[in-house]
């Protein structure tokens, strides 16, 4: 029969009321021991953690240091009072003071190396995702952890990468190294690359040979040259191959990122070098040069460099022609860069078109000839002051202007025997000389010294033939006697009647 005492109005049984021996029963029954993990649910916060009850017979506390950790990836914030949570006790407290002692971390990281290790189980291949470049490599999440890729792992051996081009990118990488007691991850994402690449190699080299034209991308611009990504390999287009143009920089034909045209003009399957070629991707200007110049022709031009015996002159993109030094004045000139300079835009005319030896002969003296006018500024017998520019064994030349030269021959220097030039005049001397001949056809002017020492004695004799007599009106017997006229005789005149 049921006790009276025990029904309510309702005519139902209360349960029998816990006692304090009865609840302690209940908790003895919970098997909490360091390492348990154990569900709970947050009772408290506080300022260095949170009180958690896990149905032991006192709260567990959580440290904030516990909560989480450097190797794990946290995608959560921190609790909130009332939330559900697994934790892993860490200690358990004897006594009258006793608590239980709680992480977080620790079961996640325990539950999360778990999985990795079952995956790679599996399979040696897993995905990871970029989390941030850090010096040396990247961090990757890695089934909820941290893991490193040294930054010589991030792509094939020789090729470099920016760690940060990865971030928020997902791709599969193979175990390098872990060490569960250290929580430490390296992983590699070469090895992969490495084994994809080995295989597309083989099909490049199968297919491609040195004449192709192959598209690809520009994957990084230097000094030297520009590397094209031809997708199995990258390929070098040296700087002397970028343009048919001289001297042309990398940097102002092509930007990162193009998209080109190249040609293969070497393969060195050994080391696993492309060598290619812009400029013979495209036409090449000399193919029909003689078809757009003609000698005679004018146009203008830019200096594009200086040497010794000339100037070059680039009067199209890739067509040069050279001024010889000797076109460049008709003065005389010892280097190219006394009358132009690089980069100057100058006007020339076609002297010469050789398509076959890719030469174009320039003039720039033809366009400015003193010698067009020479006839009008001067004439025989004009007296002008000239400039020794150079001596000879026959003679001097001297200059009357720029790019307008005569010559003094040695029988002109003096009235007197001359043995050599230099025994009477010195280059660079500037003496007063009169023209015997102009004679602008063949570029000649021929000027005397000599003719300037004879104008005086011919000048004193006829001033002697033109003297009148003198009257003796006193009869003097001087008178009487002929008259006998004062003569000069030089040894310039012995020497002009043996000539």
């Amino acid at each position: 029969m049921v006790d009276e005492s025990m029904m309510n109005n309702s005519g139902v049984c209360d349960p029998e009321p816990e006692t304090m021996e009865s609840i302690m029963e209940q908790i003895d029954s919970v098997n909490i021991h360091r390492g348990s993990v154990v569900e709970g649910t947050v009772v408290d916060a506080r300022e260095d953690g949170w009180l958690v009850d896990v149905g032991y017979k006192c709260e567990g506390f959580l440290p904030k240091r516990e909560w989480t950790h450097r190797a794990i990836v946290e995608k959560v914030g921190e609790p909130q009072v009332g939330d559900r949570i697994r934790v892993q006790v860490t200690n358990v407290g004897q006594g009258e003071e006793a608590q239980l002692s709680l992480s977080r971390w620790r079961c996640e990281f325990d539950e999360r190396w778990n999985a990795l290790e079952e995956k790679l189980a599996q399979s040696d291949v897993i995905e990871v995702e970029g989390i941030r470049k850090v010096k040396g490599g990247l961090i990757v999440d890695c089934c909820g952890l941290e893991g490193f890729i040294p930054i010589s792992h991030l792509a094939e051996e020789g090729r470099g990468i920016n760690p940060a081009n990865l971030v928020g990118k997902t791709f599969p990488v193979k175990l390098v190294e872990k060490d569960r007691r250290k929580r430490r991850l390296v992983l590699s994402r070469r090895s992969i690359l490495e084994e994809e690449l080995s295989s597309l190699r083989e099909d490049f080299y199968a297919n491609v040979h040195e004449g192709d034209i192959l598209e690809g991308d520009v994957s990084s611009v230097t000094s030297f040259g520009v590397f094209v990504n031809l997708g199995a390999l990258e390929g070098l287009v040296h700087v002397t191959e970028l343009s048919w143009q001289r001297g042309a920089k990398a940097k102002d034909i092509v930007q990162k990122g193009d998209r080109v045209r190249v040609k293969v003009i070497g393969i060195d399957r050994e080391n696993n070098r492309i060598s290619l070629s812009l400029k013979q991707a495209q036409e090449d200007p000399w193919v029909n040069v003689t078809s757009r110049w003609s000698v005679g022709q004018k146009t203008k031009g830019v200096v594009t460099n200086l040497a010794d015996f000339g100037a070059f002159v680039e009067i199209e993109p890739g067509v040069e022609g050279l001024i010889h030094i000797g076109d460049l004045s008709w003065s005389r000139v010892k280097h190219p860069k006394e009358v132009l300079r690089k980069g100057q835009e100058v006007e020339v005319v076609i002297l010469e078109v050789d398509g076959e030896r890719r030469r174009i002969g320039l003039g720039f003296k033809q366009l400015n000839d003193p010698w067009n006018n020479v006839a009008e500024k001067y004439s025989k017998d004009q007296v002008v002051n000239v400039k020794v520019v150079r001596l000879a064994d026959f003679g001097a030349f001297v200059e009357l202007e720029d790019g307008v030269e005569g010559l003094i021959h040695i029988s002109q220097l003096s009235r007197q025997r001359v043995e050599k030039p230099s025994d009477v005049l010195k280059e660079g001397q500037e003496v007063q000389a009169k023209i015997l001949e102009v004679n602008p056809a063949e570029r000649r002017i021929r000027l005397s010294l000599r003719a300037l020492e004879e104008e005086p004695a011919q000048e004193r004799r006829e001033e002697r033939k033109r003297r009148p007599a003198k009257d003796d009106s006193h009869g003097s017997p001087k008178s009487f006697l002929p008259q006998q006229e004062e003569f000069t005789f030089t040894i310039g005149d012995h020497l002009n009647l043996n000539q």
